[in-house]
Order: C-alpha cells, then structure tokens, then sequence
C-alpha cells in the first residue's frame, strides 16, 4: 500500500501519525509540488497559531573566507521582502497581533518561527513564507545587521561557554572548526579587503544552500486541516528546489594526534570542569533502539553504587552529567561532563581512571546488557509519552519542524524522539565499544593553573582563550588499562519509583475552575488545593512555601539559608534521583523571606517523594566533609557573579535598588566566608521552629488528599506560630520623585559592553486602572524600541523593554547592553521617548489604537495550555500575596475602556522626562574597556541637570519610602475545613 497519496498539487501521507494518547490535537503530513514537507496541527480550543520552518543549512555550510554567514543570513532573512519591503513589517504586525517571532543558527540547520493570536495567522503566514521565496537582503541593512552580528559575538566574548565550545570546534577538522557566530571581520571587513561585496556573496550563499527540499515546516492553528492545508499550499508552493544535494560531513572530525589527547583551557569564571568527548556512532538510524540513551542513563545515573555517587564521596565533584554531544550528517559525539571540587581538580587523573573504571564494568555485560535496566528505561519513555503534557504552540512548531529534519519512519515524526521500541543487545555494544581511550579526548578548564600542567602556550583564535594540548601521559594510560572499578561502584537497582496507578478521576465540569479552594487556615498554615478539571491526566503539582523572619536578619542568614537548601538536595540526591528518572521533578530554594519547596509529577508515589524532602529538611545530618564543599561552591557562585554580563549586572543592581530587604553579592560573598556548618544548624532550628506555611495542592489529588498532604507536613516541621506582623510580605523601596541615576564600573575589565536599565516607576502594582495602562504602553512601546534602539541605530545587540513589576510598585523599564557608555544610551533612551513614541502616540489612529488594546486583550485571555502552566498562574498569584485570582478578566474590562487621551496622559505624567511628576532610576554599569571610539561619548555634562548621582546604594535608599505590603485584593473566603 502506497504511504503517500497524489492530491491537486502536493501529496497526503496515507498513514496515522504515531501521538500520546494525552493528545487532543488533530495532525496531517503533506508534501508539495516543491518536495517540501509540511506538518498540519489543528488544535480547535487554541488561542494562538504558530508557524515554524527548519532549513538544513547552518553554519558547517559557511564558506572559509566567510564565517559566520549561515548565522548571517538569519539575521537578514528578517529585514524585508519583495512583497514585504518595510523591514520592520513583519515583527510589526507580530506585535499587533499578540506574537512573537525567533530564529536560531545550529551548526546543521537554522529554525525560524513565529506565534501570533489565531486571527492573524493568515496574514502571519503571508509575510513568513516571502522569506524563503523573495528575501530582499537591503545594501543598506547589510551594514548595519554585520554590526548586530558583531554585537552579539561581542556579548558572548566573555562567556566561558561560548569559549570552551568554540576552543573543541577549533581544535577539530573543518568545517567543524568554522566560527559559527561571526563578527565585522569575518563577514565584511576582510571580505571587502579581498574585493568581495558580502551582500552579493550572501545572496550567492542563499541560493546555493535554501531549497525547499532541505526545509521542513510545521503549521499550527485552530483551522480545521482541510483549511491549514490550503493555507500551506498557497503560501509556501512558490518556494524554489533547487538542485542541492543533502548536507553530509566526513566523520574524520579530528586531526589524528587529537585522540588520547587533554586540552588545558584557562575560564574566565572560576569553574573546574573536566570533559570527555568519544566519537560515536551516528543514533539517529538507531531510534527505535536508542543505544546511546540507555548508555547515557547509566553512566549520568546519581543514585547508590553510581560514578556520580562514588566521586562524590571521595569530595572530587559536585555533579556528573552524561549525553550527546553535537553531531551531523557523518559524525555524532557522546561526552561526559564533571563539576569539580576544589580538591577534585588536583584529582583529575584519578577522575578519569575512576570513569573508565565505571565503562569497563558496563562493558563485562556488553554481550548481554541486562535487560531489566533496557526494560525500565523503556517503560519510563512510554509512560512519558503516554502522559505527555501539551506544549506551547512555538515550542511544538519549532521542535517538531527540527525532529521532521530526522530520517524517522514519517508516522514516527511525533514520537521518533520519546519512543524506545526494541531491545537490541548488538546495537548496544557497538555504542558501548566507542567509549574507548582509542575514541577519547579530554577537556580540563579551569580559571586557575593547575599543577603539574605547562604553561598555557597558546591562544584560541576568536575569543582569546589560553590553553595548550598535551597527549594523556602513558602512566595515566597504563593505570586506566590495568585497574578496575571500586565494589561500591554498581549498575543501578530497579527503580521504586516507577509509577503504577494511572488512574485519573474525571467530572465534566461546565467550565474549569478560576479560583482554588481554601481548605485550612490555621496560625501555622494555609491549603490551598484545585483538583483539575481540564487536563485529565495522572499527575499533580504540590507547592510549599515556608515563611520565616529569621531569614531577612542579615546577608549571613540570607546565606545560610541557601547553604542549607543546597545541602539538603545534596542529602537527597541519591534517593530522589530514581525519582527523577521515573518523571518527578522537586526543587528547595530561597524564596526573599523563606523556603520553597515544590514536588510535581505522578500522584502516585509524589507524596512520598514530598515526605522524604520535608523529614530530612526537620532531621538534616550535616556532615563536615560535605559542607565544606558545598559551601565553596556557593562561594564561588558568589564570586564569579563579578564576570557576569553588564545586562545583568544592571538588572540585579536596579533590583538591590528597588527592595527594602535585598543584600547584594558582594555582601553575600562576604557572608559565606564566615559561616561554619555550626552556624547552619542553629539557622536550620530557628528557621524551623517559628513560621507559617502555604500549601497549594493542584492536579489528580481530591480535597482529602489534600489535607492529609499538609497534615503530614505539619506534623513533620511542628512549627510554632508567627505574629500577624511576622506574617507581612516583603516591601519594595519606591523611587523617589524626579531623575535618579545609580553609576557603577563593570567589575569584569576586560568587558567591553556597558548596560543601561532606565526603569520609570508609575505606581502600586495593586492600582487596577493604573497597571492596564502601563500594560497598554508597554505593548505599544515594546517593537518601536526594539526596532529604533536596536535596529536603526544598533545600540547593541541585547535591547529589551516591558514591565517590571514588585510587590507596591510596578514601571516600565528599557534595558540595553552595548559598546557604547550609559550616559549615551540614557540620552538614547530618552530621545527614542521624546521623538519616536511622542510622534507614535500622536499620530495613532483610533483603528491603530483599537488593534494594539486588542492584541493585548488577547494575550489577557490565553488560556494555559497544560497543568504545569496552570499550575504555575495559580501559584504565582497565590505566592505573591495578592490572591488576585480574577485578575486577568478584570484587566481584560479595564483595558476595553481606555482611550488613547488615556494612554497620552499616563506617557506625559509618568515617562516623558520632561514630566514634574515622574519617578526615574537609571542604573548605569560602565565598562572599564570603553572602546576608544566610543570614549567621546562618556561626558556626563550631557546628561539632564535634574539628575542626582549615586555611586553607593545606601546614599540612595536613605531617600526612599517602603511601598505598602501585598493584601488580598478581596476578602479570602472561609475555609472548608476548621482546622
């Protein structure tokens, strides 16, 4: 029976596409006159559409006099059409329309995709597909876009994950080897030297490596499939095949002395890592099998008897991880990737003995992989398939348009990736063999020397990394070859935590629920709980936050809470590991006033996980060997915050700004030095002893479930009760009145970017009438900036804006990074709001006016789209202490209402800087490299005269108030049950 069946003008594939049974969405393949292939996904209750397109073409494919092209092009493709010719159309209309839109550049392929509310989509789809039919590639955005490619290669400098990744690829074969992002030397300076014109040599590109052959498409809407079908056929028939073959690279991907061989590479954060890379044999042929799953499962396995388990006893890691590597057409990688301790990386010989310790132990059952191990990882990928939660809309298009890219049997493009089919003990050890010295080399990085290793003679072409490459010493060699694994290294046991009960108890229900039930509310607790009611599938999430004045004492408590969260997952690392694995998920974390712990997963067995975390949280061993490695960790997590993007150093500091108790990481660094584990376990008592506990309980579990949940929590902790004043949230620290500017020096001297975050605070986030407005402007304002700051005038390559919100306070903020210095992006800034959304505002026209409140009334109603977003909407009004539970379809009334007079008072009162009655806080960080051309503009004469300047936080904060505390926006109900 043929699979594919002849229509007017493409073909239907005949056979049912393998799905979840959870999935309610209806799928159809077709392929087109051009040879391109295109999934269908009608989902009738959507309320967004998504379209997404992977090319087979990335930046393996850049030419060696042009690197950086394929990632190029991606940034062009953007910049206008023939039938679309304004460059800013498409995100422009995105943006009307409630979407969004990203691309991203991998070595074999380029995705591009874009959501939009579901009565856009035509319109969506008309401007998306011009890309792949009539790109303009503009002489005059050639330029310009070189320089945003260079801004964001400039960002990623400093980043010791684009080092590391780019120092491998260097040391490898081309085109392996390529630099991927580029920079203004690879794609214009040095082109135009050799007397190549680089908009004609994209163009030449372009057209050598787009084919609609090479491209796979997911459309994704609430149109029926006979009409998404139409939809695909009119629009992206007319893309060009031409005669390229498919891309495929030689698996000779390393010099022949790369093997057996360690790379020393210098980091710029203090980080000790040590990596094994293996060539491996290409999995993706094997997909119904997945040899190098199940081996990864093994070897990245955390529970008792493990690698990860046993190295971390001896104190010479914090964490193991195990997987793929990148791969291609002809080659695939498997690594294995170690965190080590500061007694670890003096250790790193043993670490490698002990790790082919462990594969040699694996491969005494390589002739016959023990079957019950194979059995489990299959039944768990078949339980998370079956039970698989929907996805967003752009999350489903572009993993799936990528997956297409597979050679997976075409009724498997849904569950190629999740489904384990068939036991293959033969394919199994042939991975297995590949994790071999003779397949290996080694990666060890770390900020400082490391003894017994030469001198780092050498310097990694594109981003400046020092390092040197030696072969693995012969001793470490013949250890390796003649040792065997320790006894208390094993295989893993059978996993208790397979799930078993599936059962899910169903109500039809008129409409979900809005508002969680309040079931108890005693001084020491209150339950929340919501038994779901629309996605019927056998899992809950349960969220416990534990409320304690002793953590806002002092930067030490802040940080001997966090020490003690880190060493209770640490306790409980091997136990919960199998129930990672069975599909549960936990975490502990600070919260600015407490604790949170948060359980989610299969309701069968979720409540033992959840009693496990809370008793060892109440009877927590702190043993000395531990704490002491945990604690430098944390030491040098604080540490290395001085090397982290200006970005983030300017939203942290406008954070540290804005909150009445927030200790910054300096402090905190301070902090951590001092504590002992002494310490850690007073704190742990008299965090304890007295506070108050929120539980909210969401998903297959009834009310009585419920309350037996916090019960047993309550009688595990038995905390003593809280004042009505403990119990207060958390302030914010308003901006005072007038322009207010926070200076600070990048610590990291070699970064050459400054950030700017320019926050306009307007009022109480509790301030219905007042919040729509700022929503309102916010949506307006957010492609104007991006399109002016970023794109006209290139500020740089990481521009942001949109709403920051706290508790008593809420603005509208700007951020940028740039080369450029602060005091020349707040100009920026300001003239962007006194020109560009000036003239907006007073140009709009009522129709223009009425598209923008209605986008952003669409963005209001969408609907979560599983349990785990549901649960995390209700959670975040429950946490944050406002119980505004109808919150959204309030807003929703508030913006029908506005007028655009509103929106132009609320610019001129609250954001033009000429207003008498905002409230402005620039925080400026400033590199300590400003590039030389760039210096002239670092004059602080040219900013405003109204503006005060604070170089510390202190002089700043002794002019603020406390905002009010967060209250219930309405009365909470009584509870269900009195006690």
């Amino acid at each position: 029976m043929a699979t594919w069946k002849q229509k007017n003008g493409f073909q239907q594939f005949t056979k049912e596409l393998e799905k979840s049974s959870n999935d309610k969405r209806n799928y159809r393949l077709i392929r087109l006159h051009n040879n391109l292939e295109c999934l269908l996904i009608n989902d009738k209750d959507t309320d967004k559409s998504s379209v997404a397109m992977d090319v087979k073409a990335g930046h393996l494919l850049d030419p060696k006099e042009l690197q950086g092209l394929a990632h190029f092009n991606e940034h062009m493709l953007f910049l206008g059409t023939s039938k679309y010719p304004v460059e800013n159309d498409y995100q422009d209309y995105l943006s009307k329309n409630s979407g969004y839109s990203n691309a991203y550049t991998d070595m074999i392929d380029t995705n591009y995709y874009f959501t939009c509310s579901t009565n856009a989509l035509k319109g969506a789809v008309d401007r998306f597909s011009q890309f792949f039919i009539a790109p303009l590639f503009t002489q005059s955005c050639t330029q310009r876009e070189v320089k945003a490619v260079d801004s964001e290669n400039k960002k990623n400098l400093q980043s010791d994950l684009w080092r590391l990744f780019q120092l491998e690829k260097g040391l490898s074969n081309p085109p392996l080897s390529n630099f991927g992002t580029g920079n203004w030397d690879t794609l214009y300076a040095e082109p135009s030297l050799k007397g190549m014109d680089p908009r004609e040599e994209l163009i030449k590109w372009y057209e050598t490596h787009y084919s609609s052959h090479l491209m796979k498409l997911c459309v994704f809407g609430k149109e029926s499939l006979d009409e998404l079908e139409q939809l695909a056929v009119e629009n992206f028939s007319a893309i060009p095949q031409r005669d390229i073959p498919q891309p495929q690279f030689s698996s000779d991907v390393w010099p022949r002395d790369a093997y057996k061989s360690i790379i020393f590479a210098e980091t710029i954060k203090d980080i000790r890592q040590l990596a094994l890379t293996f060539t491996f044999p290409e999995q993706d042929a094997h997909y119904n099998t997945k040899p190098g799953n199940f081996l990864s499962h093994i070897l990245g396995y955390e529970g008792k008897g493990s690698l990860c388990s046993y190295l971390k006893q001896l104190g010479y890691i914090n964490s193991l991880s195990a997987g793929f590597g990148f791969s291609a057409p002809g080659f695939e990688f498997f690594k294995i990737n170690l965190d080590l301790t500061s007694q670890g990386i003096g250790k790193w010989k043993e670490c490698l003995v002990f790790i082919f310790n462990y594969i040699d132990m694996m491969k005494r059952f390589s002739d016959n992989p023990p079957e019950y191990l194979f059995k489990e990882t299959q039944d768990l990928a078949a339980i998370a398939f079956r039970f698989k939660e929907q996805g967003q809309p752009e999350k489903v298009t572009s993993s799936v348009a990528r997956l297409m890219q597979k050679p997976y049997d075409r009724e498997h493009i849904l569950s190629g990736s999740h489904v384990i089919r068939e036991y293959d003990p033969q394919c199994i050890k042939q991975s297995l063999d590949a994790l071999s010295l003779d397949n290996c080399r080694v990666m060890l990085a770390a900020k400082d020397p490391i003894e017994g290793v030469g001198e780092l003679d050498q310097v990694e072409k594109w981003y400046g990394t020092k390092y040197r490459v030696d072969k693995l010493p012969e001793e470490l060699l013949e250890k390796i070859n003649n040792s065997s694994s320790p006894p208390e290294m094993h295989l893993p046991h059978p996993n208790d935590f397979i799930p078993t009960e599936f059962n899910v108890e169903k109500k039809d229900v008129t409409e979900p629920a809005v508002v969680p039930t309040l079931l108890r509310d005693t001084n020491t607790l209150r339950l929340w709980h919501k038994k779901d009611d629309q996605w019927w599938v056998p899992k809950a999430h349960v969220y416990v936050v534990m409320r304690s004045p002793a953590v806002l004492e002092s930067a030490k408590a802040s940080v001997t809470t966090r020490l003690f969260n880190e060493i209770l997952l640490d306790e409980m690392n091997e136990y919960a590991y199998d129930a990672e694995c069975a599909g549960f998920a936990y975490s502990v974390e600070s919260t600015g006033d407490g604790i949170l712990v948060h359980v989610k997963g299969y309701n069968d067995k979720l409540t033992t996980l959840l009693h496990q975390i809370v008793s060892t949280m109440k009877n927590l061993p702190i043993r000395e060997e531990r704490f002491n490695v945990i604690k430098e960790r944390i030491e040098r997590v604080y540490a290395n915050f001085s090397m982290d993007a200006p970005l983030m150093h300017a939203n942290v500091s406008t954070y540290s700004l804005t909150q009445k108790a927030f200790f910054t990481f300096e402090e905190r660094l301070d902090a951590v030095k001092q504590i002992t584990k002494g310490d850690v376990e007073q704190h742990a008592k008299n965090l304890l002893d007295r506070l108050h506990m929120e539980l909210f309980v969401h998903g297959n579990v009834t009310d009585e479930a419920a309350v037996k949940i916090s019960r047993d929590v309550e009688d595990v902790i038995q905390p003593s009760a809280l004042s009505e004043e403990e119990r207060q949230s958390l302030q914010s620290s308003l901006v005072p009145k007038g322009d207010h500017i926070y200076t600070k020096h990048v610590p990291n001297k070699a970064q050459v970017n400054s950030a700017i975050e320019y926050y306009n605070e307007v009022g109480d986030v509790a301030d219905l009438d007042l919040r729509t407005k700022l929503s309102l402007f916010a949506q307006i304002a957010h492609e104007p900036a991006f399109d002016q700051l970023r794109t006209k005038e290139q500020l740089g390559y990481m521009v942001f804006s949109g709403v920051r919100k706290s508790i008593g306070a809420m603005g509208f903020r700007v951020l940028i990074q740039s080369e450029r210095p602060p005091i020349y992006l707040e100009g920026r800034v300001e003239e962007f709001f006194n020109v560009t959304i000036k003239n907006l505002l007073e140009e709009m026209s009522e129709e223009e006016f009425e598209k923008s409140k209605n986008s952003l009334i669409e963005e209001k109603l969408e609907k979560p789209k599983n349990l785990n977003n549901e649960a995390s909407r209700l959670w975040l009004e429950l946490s944050g202490g406002y119980y505004d539970f109808h919150r959204r379809t309030n807003e929703v009334e508030s913006i029908k209402k506005l007028t655009k007079q509103d929106i132009m008072d609320f610019f001129y009162t609250y954001i033009h800087q000429f207003s008498d009655k905002r409230n402005k806080l620039s925080t400026h960080l400033i590199s300590q490299s400003i590039p030389d051309q760039y210096k002239d503009l670092n004059d602080a004469s040219a900013l405003r005269s109204s503006n005060i300047i604070y170089d510390d936080i202190a002089s700043y904060k002794n002019k603020t108030v406390p905002s009010t505390h967060a209250h219930p926006v309405a009365p909470i109900a009584q509870p269900a049950m009195n006690n």
